[in-house]
């Protein structure tokens, strides 16, 4: 594979991702990719990932895919290297003794990573987070029971809810979709709304964990106001301008 490919094809997928379809002179005019380039890569999606299927001069994604494995596989490719950044952040701000609440999503599973030499007690909804923390021994894990969402392996419903009611704790670090000042936190479904909102309810202090892509967009569902949240840690990229508009709101920003 060309060494320039997986970095162009990242870009794609996250594009994909958004808009569920990419064509030929989107991907020359947004990203500066040659034609031949683009068409060799379209072929090469298709070809590799399920889902994805190319009809003349455009490449479509259908999250319908029977395999749902790899639905999240997409997700935590993208934004990789941000997600990982934040996870380091977070970790810094988690001593030994800790108890809190871990909400789903890759950026959650980064830092779920980061917990191998903690001693600590987390209370999560993602089956992928789960798996991660009963892997190591010092930490005291516990899962919220309720439906599961295929392929993105989050936990919601009622049934979450009443068992968020046994818990309270200190702190809580949870995910987006998109963040802005205007509409503070949103979600593309409305499946993890509720459990969100509950985490942020049973928590002293919520700590947001975004990266620089999801500053001013907004999604179609409600969780809270930025008001709710104590910090928010996101990455290197985000720019310095954007991070200054949020603090001058009143929102404490980390980054690197």
């Amino acid at each position: 594979m060309n060494k320039d490919r997986p970095n162009r094809i990242k870009q794609m997928l996250h594009y994909l991702w958004q808009h569920r379809n990419l064509t030929t002179q989107q991907a020359i005019e947004l990203f500066g990719f040659a034609e031949a380039t683009v068409r060799r890569d379209f072929q090469y999606i298709a070809n590799n990932y399920p889902g994805m299927s190319r009809s003349h001069g455009r490449l479509n994604f259908d999250d319908r895919t029977d395999d749902k494995e790899y639905l999240f596989d997409v997700k935590q490719t993208l934004q990789s290297n941000a997600k990982r950044e934040i996870a380091a952040q977070a970790r810094t701000l988690i001593k030994d003794g800790d108890c809190f609440f871990l909400d789903s999503g890759s950026t959650c599973l980064e830092l779920a990573k980061c917990l191998v030499d903690a001693r600590v007690k987390v209370i999560c909804n993602d089956i992928k987070i789960a798996n991660q923390l009963g892997c190591f021994s010092h930490v005291e894990s516990y899962i919220i029971g309720g439906l599961i969402r295929p392929g993105y392996f989050t936990v919601g419903e009622s049934i979450a809810l009443e068992m968020l009611n046994l818990f309270s704790v200190d702190r809580a670090f949870i995910s987006c979709d998109a963040l802005s000042l205007e509409t503070g936190i949103t979600n593309a479904t409305m499946f993890e709304v509720g459990v969100k909102k509950r985490i942020i309810q049973r928590s002293r202090e919520i700590i947001l964990m975004a990266d620089h892509s999801k500053f001013n967009t907004v999604e179609s569902h409600a969780v809270a106001t930025l008001s709710c949240i104590k910090t928010i840690i996101s990455d290197s990229d985000l720019p310095d301008t954007l991070k200054f508009r949020y603090q001058q709101s009143g929102c404490q920003i980390l980054t690197p």
